[in-house]
């Protein structure tokens, strides 16, 4: 057979927080928030004597005429509807199509008649197998892969990947989280047993990116600083390689879990290697729904506190939020409401609790008769999940998101929590960042909104002068605002009328 490969990441089913399907709306061109991994990475574990090519469907259309007689598909829960449509495009004009990723992982029995071959797990360490069995025409329906040494995980072939076309470029350094929270599918599928590439590994790959001219990176990692000693060597190792950069050191952004502000030293490396923003999933102030779902990591401490820490380290904290847990009554929204205006944090993450396949609590709630919206969950929705409610109506639970969703990102109370942040955060290092063409283009276009969005505008620039030091995280506050306008008017959601209801049902 032919051996050549055409591996493709398909477009997501609807926008969500961290895309950048507003640039495009926009009229600025087609542009992905973070470089996908995942194509890159099975690319360069394809052997030299086969052709292989990217598709990042985000930025560029699937050539559905490509001559590869191998078509590979990853993605997500997201993905789903898009991996099937372009599996039977691809079936039909006779390509072998290979399906693997987190939702073929965890979803197997939805996947499997989609694909010629199917992939679980991760792809290391049998992806020598895979190709040999395609070389000879043996090929088996199903590989089953473990979870690999990831010293054994290639440089990704960033060389095939749209240059310039990405906001930030990707680095995976560990896999797995030790944690058990209940409705996490990361660690179904990836394991609470962490594994780590060593410091000089993940430099090769920052050195690739430098030169391809990245100054962004996104740590792929599950819990980056959950492993104290190797979170502490690869910090100091990150640090003494980003000093000396002749083009300007690289901004770095990641996923933690609260616990890091209980270690002033870790958080002062995290800014030493210029870390600027870090993902955390805070969830919620009731502490009945943390313990609800193990997530033991928040409870028994201030959580508004500890988020507080880590800003007054100089790290931009972007917060998730849940509502919907089983102790979540009425009275949720407007306790989310109040808790999220204490926080320093522009970049709230906000979303109903869901039930991945999988998962502790997909089996609680399958075995509690509690499942629904098979039909709608991940596709293409937003206010959806697949939980009946216990506390409330789908309809109560539904209405108040959508409140709290308005609360949220009204520009004037966005526009307090950046001046929070930038009342409280401490000095970041210095690099190299410019207003550019880009900023100037989204601020043009939310001042066009209104005239708090055009005031908005105006603190972010007045900030920005005054804190120059600050200017990466005030640059990335105005795009994801955007970007969370941009969807909750694709969704029907956004109303200010909503926003000045001081309660989420009118009286």
């Amino acid at each position: 057979m032919q051996r050549s490969i055409y591996l493709i990441c398909p477009a997501e089913s609807g926008p969500g927080f961290h895309g950048a399907e507003v640039i495009e709306a926009w009229g600025m061109g087609r542009v992905a928030n973070v470089a996908d991994l995942s194509t890159t990475t099975v690319a360069a574990l394809v052997p030299k004597e086969w052709s292989v090519s990217i598709c990042d469907e985000r930025i560029e259309s699937v050539d559905l005429e490509h001559p590869a007689s191998v078509i590979g598909i990853t993605g997500k829960v997201s993905q789903f509807s898009r991996m099937v449509e372009l599996a039977r495009e691809f079936r039909e004009r006779g390509k072998i199509v290979i399906i693997g990723g987190p939702y073929a992982s965890l979803n197997p029995d939805d996947v499997r008649p989609h694909a010629d071959i199917l992939v679980t797990g991760e792809f290391e360490e049998i992806a020598a197998k895979v190709f040999s069995d395609l070389s000879a025409g043996t090929w088996e329906v199903l590989y089953k892969g473990g979870r690999p040494d990831l010293k054994s995980s290639p440089i990704p072939r960033w060389d095939l990947y749209p240059k310039g076309r990405v906001l930030s470029s990707q680095v995976q350094t560990s896999r797995g989280c030790p944690f058990e929270c209940e409705f996490c599918d990361v660690i179904q599928f990836l394991g609470r047993k962490q594994r780590w590439k060593e410091p000089d590994q993940v430099i090769r790959e920052l050195e690739v990116l430098y030169t391809r001219g990245a100054r962004a990176v996104f740590f792929a990692d599950d819990n980056f600083t959950v492993m104290r000693r190797r979170a502490r060597e690869l910090l100091a190792a990150l640090a003494d390689w980003n000093r000396p950069r002749p083009g300007g050191r690289m901004l770095f952004s990641t996923q933690v879990s609260i616990d890091l502000a209980r270690d002033p030293e870790l958080m002062n490396l995290c800014t030493e290697a210029n870390l600027r923003w870090a993902f955390i999933g805070i969830e919620t102030p009731n502490e009945e729904s943390l313990a609800e779902t193990a997530k033991r990591q928040n409870l028994r401490i201030d959580l508004s506190d500890e988020v507080k820490k880590v800003v007054r380290s100089g790290i931009m904290a972007t917060c998730g939020m849940i509502v919907g847990f089983d102790h979540d009554g009425p009275d949720i929204f407007e306790r989310q409401a109040r808790f999220i205006s204490s926080l320093p944090v522009p970049i709230i993450s906000f979303g109903l609790l869901v039930a991945p396949a999988a998962t502790p609590l997909h089996e609680r709630m399958a075995r509690e008769g509690r499942l629904i919206n098979h039909d709608r969950f991940g596709a293409g929705s937003f206010l959806e999940t697949n939980i009946r409610p216990l506390l409330m109506s789908e309809a109560e639970l539904k209405e108040g998101a959508r409140w709290l969703l308005n609360r949220i990102f009204d520009p004037r109370a966005f526009a307090e929590r950046v001046r929070h942040f930038v009342e409280i955060c401490g000095t970041s290092l210095m690099g190299r960042d410019t207003v550019t063409p880009f900023d100037r283009a989204l601020a043009a276009r939310l001042s066009q909104l209104g005239t708090a969005e055009h005031q908005l505008v105006q603190l972010l620039g007045r900030l920005a002068g005054e804190r120059p030091d600050l200017l990466s995280q005030l640059r990335y506050s105005l795009f994801f605002y955007c970007q969370a306008r941009y969807l909750l008017n694709h969704y029907g959601i956004w109303d200010p009328e909503l926003a000045k209801r001081e309660l989420p049902i009118a009286a």
